[in-house]
Protein backbone atom coordinates (compact mmCIF):
# COMPACT_ATOMS: atom_id res chain seq x y z
CA UNK A 1 0.00 0.00 0.00
CA UNK A 2 1.26 3.47 -0.66
CA UNK A 3 2.12 5.88 1.61
CA UNK A 4 -0.18 9.06 1.85
CA UNK A 5 3.54 11.18 0.78
CA UNK A 6 3.56 9.15 -1.27
CA UNK A 7 -0.23 9.59 -2.68
CA UNK A 8 0.49 13.25 -2.40
CA UNK A 9 3.39 12.62 -4.84
CA UNK A 10 1.21 11.76 -7.43
CA UNK A 11 -1.23 14.51 -7.25
CA UNK A 12 1.80 16.59 -7.44
CA UNK A 13 3.22 15.31 -10.61
CA UNK A 14 -0.01 15.21 -12.36
CA UNK A 15 -0.63 18.98 -11.08
CA UNK A 16 3.19 19.93 -12.76
CA UNK A 17 1.85 17.88 -16.10
CA UNK A 18 -1.44 19.45 -15.99
CA UNK A 19 0.31 22.96 -15.57
CA UNK A 20 -0.18 23.72 -19.32
CA UNK A 21 -3.69 23.01 -19.69
CA UNK A 22 -4.13 26.36 -18.05
CA UNK A 23 -2.73 29.34 -20.19
CA UNK A 24 -4.18 31.58 -16.97
CA UNK A 25 -1.78 29.70 -14.24
CA UNK A 26 1.17 29.45 -16.99
CA UNK A 27 0.53 33.31 -17.64
CA UNK A 28 0.35 33.96 -14.54
CA UNK A 29 4.12 32.26 -13.51
CA UNK A 30 5.42 33.57 -16.66
CA UNK A 31 4.35 36.99 -16.66
CA UNK A 32 3.07 38.02 -13.62
CA UNK A 33 5.75 36.57 -11.42
CA UNK A 34 8.63 36.25 -14.09
CA UNK A 35 9.70 32.71 -12.84
CA UNK A 36 11.93 30.96 -15.27
CA UNK A 37 10.98 27.30 -16.73
CA UNK A 38 13.75 25.78 -15.09
CA UNK A 39 12.45 27.52 -11.42
CA UNK A 40 8.31 26.48 -12.58
CA UNK A 41 10.38 23.04 -12.95
CA UNK A 42 12.18 22.48 -10.47
CA UNK A 43 9.59 23.61 -7.72
CA UNK A 44 6.83 21.63 -10.00
CA UNK A 45 4.74 24.64 -9.90
CA UNK A 46 1.12 22.90 -11.08
CA UNK A 47 -2.65 23.06 -12.35
CA UNK A 48 -5.37 21.31 -10.27
CA UNK A 49 -6.81 18.85 -12.61
CA UNK A 50 -10.66 19.53 -13.26
CA UNK A 51 -11.97 16.14 -13.45
CA UNK A 52 -12.01 14.31 -10.06
CA UNK A 53 -13.39 11.67 -10.87
CA UNK A 54 -10.30 10.90 -13.38
CA UNK A 55 -8.01 12.10 -10.98
CA UNK A 56 -8.98 9.41 -8.56
CA UNK A 57 -7.95 6.66 -11.44
CA UNK A 58 -4.85 7.29 -10.59
CA UNK A 59 -4.45 8.88 -6.33
CA UNK A 60 -5.90 6.85 -3.69
CA UNK A 61 -9.19 8.86 -2.68
CA UNK A 62 -8.83 8.38 0.91
CA UNK A 63 -5.20 10.03 1.26
CA UNK A 64 -7.00 13.16 -0.80
CA UNK A 65 -9.93 13.18 2.30
CA UNK A 66 -7.55 13.18 4.75
CA UNK A 67 -5.71 15.64 3.69
CA UNK A 68 -8.70 18.08 3.00
CA UNK A 69 -7.93 17.79 -0.86
CA UNK A 70 -11.09 16.97 -2.06
CA UNK A 71 -14.48 16.80 -0.28
CA UNK A 72 -17.13 13.65 0.19
CA UNK A 73 -18.78 15.00 -2.95
CA UNK A 74 -15.99 14.29 -4.96
CA UNK A 75 -15.78 18.46 -4.93
CA UNK A 76 -12.48 21.02 -3.97
CA UNK A 77 -11.68 24.22 -2.70
CA UNK A 78 -8.89 23.29 -5.44
CA UNK A 79 -10.80 22.29 -7.70
CA UNK A 80 -13.11 25.58 -7.96
CA UNK A 81 -10.84 28.78 -6.80
CA UNK A 82 -7.09 27.36 -5.68
CA UNK A 83 -5.81 25.55 -8.84
CA UNK A 84 -2.62 27.12 -8.81
CA UNK A 85 -0.91 24.22 -7.30
CA UNK A 86 2.31 24.88 -4.80
CA UNK A 87 3.98 21.44 -3.93
CA UNK A 88 4.61 21.48 -0.21
CA UNK A 89 7.85 19.37 0.07
CA UNK A 90 9.94 18.81 3.03
CA UNK A 91 13.27 18.54 3.92
CA UNK A 92 13.81 14.47 3.59
CA UNK A 93 12.13 15.39 -0.11
CA UNK A 94 8.75 13.97 1.32
CA UNK A 95 5.73 15.62 -0.06
CA UNK A 96 3.21 16.63 2.76
CA UNK A 97 0.54 18.76 0.78
CA UNK A 98 -0.26 21.48 -1.35
CA UNK A 99 -1.41 25.17 -1.23
CA UNK A 100 -3.56 26.62 -3.59
CA UNK A 101 -3.02 30.15 -5.05
CA UNK A 102 -6.93 31.77 -5.79
CA UNK A 103 -6.07 33.77 -9.51
CA UNK A 104 -8.41 36.83 -8.84
CA UNK A 105 -7.75 40.17 -7.49
CA UNK A 106 -8.37 41.23 -3.89
CA UNK A 107 -11.59 42.82 -4.76
CA UNK A 108 -13.06 39.37 -6.14
CA UNK A 109 -11.33 37.47 -3.14
CA UNK A 110 -13.54 39.89 -0.79
CA UNK A 111 -17.00 39.39 -2.64
CA UNK A 112 -16.31 35.67 -2.77
CA UNK A 113 -14.90 35.13 0.58
CA UNK A 114 -12.14 33.25 0.26
CA UNK A 115 -8.38 33.54 1.01
CA UNK A 116 -5.07 34.52 -0.97
CA UNK A 117 -4.11 31.22 -0.55
CA UNK A 118 -5.65 27.47 0.89
CA UNK A 119 -3.09 24.45 2.13
CA UNK A 120 -3.87 20.76 2.60
CA UNK A 121 -3.97 19.60 6.19
CA UNK A 122 -0.44 19.54 7.26
CA UNK A 123 0.96 20.80 10.83
CA UNK A 124 2.57 24.36 9.38
CA UNK A 125 4.32 25.03 12.44
CA UNK A 126 6.56 22.03 11.77
CA UNK A 127 7.56 22.59 7.80
CA UNK A 128 9.69 25.03 5.94
CA UNK A 129 9.02 25.67 2.18
CA UNK A 130 12.13 25.29 0.58
CA UNK A 131 14.06 23.23 2.89
CA UNK A 132 14.48 20.61 1.00
CA UNK A 133 16.58 22.95 -1.51
CA UNK A 134 18.67 25.46 0.58
CA UNK A 135 19.47 23.25 3.63
CA UNK A 136 23.56 22.51 2.04
CA UNK A 137 23.28 26.70 0.86
CA UNK A 138 22.68 27.01 4.62
CA UNK A 139 25.00 24.77 6.14
CA UNK A 140 27.64 26.64 3.53
CA UNK A 141 26.58 30.10 4.67
CA UNK A 142 26.06 29.67 8.22
CA UNK A 143 23.23 31.38 7.87
CA UNK A 144 19.61 31.24 7.08
CA UNK A 145 16.59 33.62 5.49
CA UNK A 146 13.76 33.47 6.91
CA UNK A 147 10.64 35.37 5.09
CA UNK A 148 7.09 34.82 4.93
CA UNK A 149 5.97 33.36 2.17
CA UNK A 150 6.22 30.78 -0.77
CA UNK A 151 6.69 33.30 -3.44
CA UNK A 152 8.75 35.68 -1.25
CA UNK A 153 10.73 32.21 -1.08
CA UNK A 154 11.24 31.71 -4.80
CA UNK A 155 11.84 35.43 -5.68
CA UNK A 156 15.32 34.69 -3.42
CA UNK A 157 16.09 31.66 -5.30
CA UNK A 158 15.78 33.10 -8.61
CA UNK A 159 18.07 36.08 -7.72
CA UNK A 160 21.11 33.57 -6.56
CA UNK A 161 19.94 33.70 -3.26
CA UNK A 162 19.59 30.19 -2.12
CA UNK A 163 20.05 30.05 1.81
CA UNK A 164 16.29 30.83 2.41
CA UNK A 165 13.46 29.39 3.61
CA UNK A 166 9.49 30.63 3.99
CA UNK A 167 7.49 29.77 6.96
CA UNK A 168 4.13 30.04 5.18
CA UNK A 169 2.62 32.89 6.81
CA UNK A 170 2.05 30.95 9.78
CA UNK A 171 4.07 32.15 13.40
CA UNK A 172 7.60 31.10 13.78
CA UNK A 173 7.61 28.16 15.90
CA UNK A 174 9.79 26.52 18.28
CA UNK A 175 10.15 23.74 16.11
CA UNK A 176 11.24 26.62 13.25
CA UNK A 177 13.97 27.34 15.79
CA UNK A 178 15.37 23.70 16.34
CA UNK A 179 15.03 22.67 13.05
CA UNK A 180 17.23 25.42 11.08
CA UNK A 181 19.56 25.89 14.87
CA UNK A 182 20.75 22.22 13.45
CA UNK A 183 22.02 23.57 9.98
CA UNK A 184 23.48 27.42 10.87
CA UNK A 185 24.30 29.86 13.98
CA UNK A 186 22.96 32.35 12.23
CA UNK A 187 19.05 32.97 11.60
CA UNK A 188 18.09 36.28 9.23
CA UNK A 189 14.53 37.27 9.16
CA UNK A 190 13.10 39.37 6.14
CA UNK A 191 9.77 39.89 7.43
CA UNK A 192 6.44 42.05 5.32
CA UNK A 193 6.98 45.63 6.05
CA UNK A 194 3.75 45.95 7.19
CA UNK A 195 2.02 45.78 11.62
CA UNK A 196 1.75 42.61 11.24
CA UNK A 197 5.07 41.43 10.02
CA UNK A 198 6.83 44.20 12.56
CA UNK A 199 5.14 42.55 15.42
CA UNK A 200 5.74 38.99 14.81
CA UNK A 201 9.22 40.44 14.67
CA UNK A 202 8.88 41.77 17.62
CA UNK A 203 7.61 38.89 19.27
CA UNK A 204 10.38 36.71 17.43
CA UNK A 205 13.28 38.52 18.77
CA UNK A 206 11.93 38.30 22.55
CA UNK A 207 11.09 34.48 22.47
CA UNK A 208 14.50 33.55 21.07
CA UNK A 209 17.04 36.05 21.87
CA UNK A 210 19.77 34.83 23.67
CA UNK A 211 19.20 31.19 22.50
CA UNK A 212 22.54 30.11 21.34
CA UNK A 213 21.68 31.33 18.10
CA UNK A 214 22.98 34.85 16.34
CA UNK A 215 19.60 36.39 15.42
CA UNK A 216 19.01 39.24 12.59
CA UNK A 217 16.25 40.81 11.10
CA UNK A 218 16.32 42.99 8.30
CA UNK A 219 14.18 46.02 7.21
CA UNK A 220 12.19 45.50 3.86
CA UNK A 221 13.39 49.20 1.79
CA UNK A 222 10.14 51.40 0.96
CA UNK A 223 7.68 51.28 -1.23
CA UNK A 224 7.75 47.53 -0.77
CA UNK A 225 5.95 45.14 1.49
CA UNK A 226 7.58 42.03 1.12
CA UNK A 227 10.35 40.31 -0.79
CA UNK A 228 8.37 39.14 -3.32
CA UNK A 229 7.32 43.07 -4.64
CA UNK A 230 10.96 44.21 -3.88
CA UNK A 231 12.43 41.65 -7.03
CA UNK A 232 9.19 41.64 -9.30
CA UNK A 233 11.14 45.36 -9.82
CA UNK A 234 13.69 44.92 -13.17
CA UNK A 235 16.21 47.29 -11.34
CA UNK A 236 16.10 45.25 -8.06
CA UNK A 237 19.03 41.72 -7.66
CA UNK A 238 20.65 40.63 -5.43
CA UNK A 239 23.46 43.29 -4.89
CA UNK A 240 21.02 45.62 -4.72
CA UNK A 241 19.26 43.22 -2.28
CA UNK A 242 22.40 43.06 -0.06
CA UNK A 243 22.91 46.92 -0.35
CA UNK A 244 19.35 47.71 0.68
CA UNK A 245 17.79 45.61 3.36
CA UNK A 246 19.29 47.01 6.54
CA UNK A 247 19.60 45.27 9.50
CA UNK A 248 17.88 46.49 12.64
CA UNK A 249 16.53 45.57 15.94
CA UNK A 250 12.35 44.80 16.05
CA UNK A 251 11.95 46.69 19.12
CA UNK A 252 13.71 50.10 17.06
CA UNK A 253 12.22 49.51 13.85
CA UNK A 254 10.59 53.09 13.51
Amino acid sequence: MQSRSDEISKLIEICHSNLNNSEKCFSYLRKNRRLSLDLINKYKLGYFPQNITKLLQHVDEESLLNTNIISGYKNSDFLNYFYLIIPLINEYGESVGISGRALVNDEERSYLGIPKYKNSSFKKSNFLFGLNFSKEKIINSNNVYVVEGYFDQIAMTQRGIDNCVAICGTAFSQYHFYKLSKYCDKITFILDSDEAGQKSAERIYSKFLNKGIKLRFLKIPKPFKDVDEYFADPSKNKTSFLREFKQIIPEDWG
